[in-house]
């Protein structure tokens, strides 16, 4: 019965998988029944890798309307996000909303947790192979309760999303459980991947989530449920296991038309995880630009500016093309901020500690840094550099949420001709939570849709 339920569930996910990054091994997965450590290991890097949540990239208040647009068919597709309309994603060629996608993943994931157990191999093979597991499905229900509930410091006993913890198919649908209840299982998971990695030897590399890794999503998963102090402790042991931030300030900038910064590499002593689905950038350089706020942020001397975003043009996630690498990784610098943010809110905070984890980010970053002495707004600098530091990297919408939703505008037209329209999310606008896609109700009769679903249709006025 096991076996059945994980070739059911390979079959789905195959299905659902228009295509696999290049750097998979292309083979039929039909062919072989899984049974060794082995086996499982290569179902988790299927799964990890089947979709990018694109309009997380545009949802938030980072990006802005380039001031030429040089592909106004390819900006189609992502207007009805840009603008946040009620009907995002019913919208002619809009993006995909990642929801069904996700569950596709959750399902191998659960298939893996399901048998492993019985799999040929060592113990360690196995433990490893399912915290990875038990990872994965964590940060897969982050992104789902994140996008389609409310967030949880607002209202945690709102409904969330479907738990779907084995890969047995149901009959009759899932209800949605509530926001609380889809934190705390992965807070679960987040904890036994953690335990599992700390009993062997550290692995980095080769696209394999590791302890440090999970250590850090722990963190982030603490801090957005205001367990202040056990964000600290999980962010302090993912800092302790850690290789150590890379430093910016050596890395010298070539006069070329590209950036020539890759991110998404292990040989950054920073980045514990190199992860996800290759995203072309190249359409994306020439519909949104980095935002005039978000550029204000740094100063002229933070090699951020010139590596990540050098003419004012995203560049962050910018891989080797030739390669067809995963664009995303969780880097330490993630666990100094979620530190220092939770030290400050804490019951006894610890500005100290806090404003050392803020220099240490920033002399890792800024040429000439001189150490801050004040603790005068410290939680407003350590949000302004979590922005500077972590843009692009799918955390500003749900900072935003986390942060009061507050109203933020869009400048949008669908061509050079068009006149310029700007659209406003309100404060505490329905939209924070996105409405399910409408193939989600149809293929779960039970699942409850979003109010912001039944939000009119939103319109722009003239921009200034």
């Amino acid at each position: 019965m096991k076996q059945f339920s994980l070739i059911m569930a390979i079959a789905v996910g195959l299905l659902a998988a228009v295509s696999c990054s290049d750097f998979l091994e292309e083979r039929s997965q039909d062919e072989v029944i899984p049974t060794t450590t082995a086996d499982y290991s290569e179902i988790l890097l299927t799964y990890m890798s089947l979709y990018n949540y694109d309009m997380l990239y545009i949802l938030d208040d980072d990006v802005q309307l380039a001031s030429y647009i040089s592909y106004p068919t390819t900006l189609v597709q992502y207007a009805g996000c840009f603008t946040w309309q009620p009907d995002m994603w019913e919208l002619e060629n809009a993006l995909i909303s990642g929801y069904q996608e996700t569950y596709t993943s959750i399902m191998g994931f659960n298939a893996v947790l399901d048998d492993i157990d019985d799999a040929e191999g060592t113990q360690e093979e196995r433990d490893m192979v399912k915290a990875e597991a038990l990872g994965l499905r964590a940060l897969a229900y982050y992104y789902l309760v994140n996008m389609f509930g409310e967030p949880y410091n607002s209202n945690r006993q709102a409904l969330g999303v479907p738990l779907k913890l084995t890969a047995v198919l149901g009959e009759n649908g899932m209800l949605r459980n509530t926001v609380e209840e889809v934190y705390n299982q992965m807070v679960s998971d987040l904890e036994n991947a953690s335990a599992l990695f700390a009993q062997y030897p550290k692995r980095r590399g080769n696209y394999r989530m590791n302890g440090t890794t999970v250590d850090i999503l722990l963190s982030r998963v603490y801090l957005y449920m205001e367990r202040w102090d056990d964000a600290v402790t999980a962010a302090t042991r993912a800092i302790e296991s850690a290789e150590g931030l890379s430093d910016y300030t050596g890395y010298e900038m070539y006069a070329s038309y590209r950036g020539n910064f890759i991110m998404p590499t292990y040989g950054l002593s920073e980045v514990e995880w190199v992860w996800g689905n290759y995203f072309s950038w190249f359409n994306f350089y020439y519909l949104f630009d980095p935002s005039n706020e978000l550029l204000a942020l740094y100063t002229s001397n933070d090699r951020r500016l010139d590596l990540w975003m050098p003419y004012n043009m995203v560049y962050k996630k910018e891989v080797n093309a030739s390669a067809n690498t995963p664009s995303n990784t969780i880097r330490i610098s993630e666990a100094y901020l979620n530190r220092a943010e939770a030290r400050i809110l804490s019951a006894t905070p610890d500005l100290t500690g806090a404003l050392s984890d803020l220099n240490e980010l920033k002399r890792h970053r800024i040429t000439g840094y001189q150490d801050m002495t004040s603790t005068d707004n410290l939680l407003t600098e350590v949000r302004n550099e979590r922005r500077r530091e972590l843009c692009f990297d799918w955390h500003r919408w749900f900072d935003l949420r986390r942060y009061g939703m507050p109203a933020i505008t869009h400048d949008y037209r669908a061509s050079n001709e068009d006149p310029l329209m700007t659209y406003t999310l309100r404060e505490n606008d329905p939209l924070y939570t996105l409405p399910f896609p409408t193939s989600a109700i149809e293929h779960n009769m039970s699942l409850q849709q979003n109010p912001s679903a039944s939000e009119p249709r939103r319109s722009g006025v003239p921009a200034n």
